[in-house]
């Protein structure tokens, strides 16, 4: 800006979002919920949120993360003997399969049959191994309030999580674009036994058959945990991204209906605003030695956000005190910062929106004649 800019003066405008904020979050039967705007770390609702409870299935979001650390989707996983009961994959002892294939066994199937092949092969033969690798992640992680003792998650002593640590292993595990795309489906298949026709998988994830906004994640049940589940939704017209972990809910049917209704509850919290139009004047400011111009400044460039209902904006202005010409016009001059709660959420460009010629022999007269008295 070199001259042009004398000094630089800090203006505040205040930007209120009109709509207030809505109810309270719906009743949830539940022991305990979150959910969660990670973009914002704001806890939009919760319940017990760090209470250790037995997490089931949701265990295999920590099975998957290891896996994905330590291994590739083309290492290959021997299928071991004496597998665990519950939910399967339809593995066969003694077959060897690609780890992408194991994975999706386990986050669409939620194959404990996956689970216990993927820790067998990281694990380098030992299961008791793999889980400790998972315990060093979760460590890592600050998960204070998550201890595993197995890959899949079926009720066992010392094994549990809470719901705030299940939402921080979601978020992670969805980091992988194959995780992502794979939870997003309540079918999917993988190669039969040798490599000979294919095996049909279903996910127990009713909540992606109830809400098109839902996009994950994983899943579970057993009679210590009851139904338990960590989802995500994104809704496109606010560009929003919430995960909810809720544990121990009465039946599957209920916990996908309550995962709905939050999910829904949050996304409803949010609007997408226009802060700054691309033509929108913010201010007018004086040229030096020309007394009756004053030149307007614009946004280079407009601004959309997503803010929760209520949110106050602020906007401040860094500009100067007066131009000095000659100037074309588009010549950034200044910045507008838009705040939401003191943290800056967008900024953009002041620019001049005409070109501003240097005074005339005439002006320069006037505004030192102006000086002098």
């Amino acid at each position: 800006m070199g001259r042009r800019l004398l000094r630089a003066l800090l203006v505040v405008g205040v930007l209120v979002c009109a709509a207030p904020a809505v109810a309270a979050p719906p009743p949830v039967q539940a022991k305990a919920y979150i959910l969660v705007n990670p973009a914002t770390g704001e806890v939009l609702a919760a319940k017990n949120p760090d209470r250790e409870l037995p997490m089931a299935s949701t265990t295999k979001l920590m099975t998957a993360i290891v896996a994905l650390q330590r291994s590739t989707m083309t290492t290959m996983v021997r299928v071991p003997s004496g597998l665990p009961g519950g939910s399967t994959a339809d593995l066969v002892p003694g077959e060897r399969i690609s780890m992408k294939t194991a994975l999706t066994g386990l986050m669409v199937s939620s194959g404990n049959d996956a689970a216990v092949s993927i820790a067998t092969t990281v694990g380098k033969g030992s299961v008791a191994r793999f889980v400790s690798y998972m315990n060093a992640e979760a460590a890592e992680m600050g998960l204070t309030h998550t201890h595993f003792v197995n890959p899949h998650g079926l009720d066992a002593a010392g094994h549990h999580s809470s719901v705030r640590d299940l939402v921080s292993m979601g978020e992670r595990a969805m980091e992988s674009p194959f995780i992502r795309q794979t939870v997003s489906h309540q079918v999917s298949t993988i190669p039969g036994p040798g490599g000979v026709g294919t095996r049909r998988l279903q996910s127990e994830n009713d909540l992606l058959g109830i809400d098109s906004e839902a996009d994950g994640v994983k899943t579970g049940h057993t009679s210590g945990a009851g139904y338990s589940i960590v989802a995500h939704s994104t809704r496109a017209s606010t560009k929003t991204g919430l995960y909810l972990a809720m544990i121990g809910s009465p039946s599957r049917a209920q916990r996908a209906q309550d995962a709905r209704r939050l999910l829904r509850w949050g996304q409803s919290q949010y609007v997408r605003v226009n802060p700054l139009r691309g033509d929108q004047i913010i201010t007018r400011v004086p040229v030096r030695d020309r007394p009756d111009t004053r030149v307007a400044l614009v946004a280079d460039a407009p601004f959309a956000t997503t803010v929760r209902l209520g949110t106050r904006l602020t906007r401040t202005v860094v500009m100067p005190v007066e131009l000095q010409g000659p100037i074309a016009k588009g010549t950034a001059v200044g910045e507008v910062r838009i705040l939401a709660k003191n943290r800056v959420v967008g900024k953009r460009k002041l620019v001049v929106d005409q070109d501003v010629d240097g005074p005339s022999l005439l002006e320069r007269v006037r505004s030192g004649v102006g000086r002098i008295l």
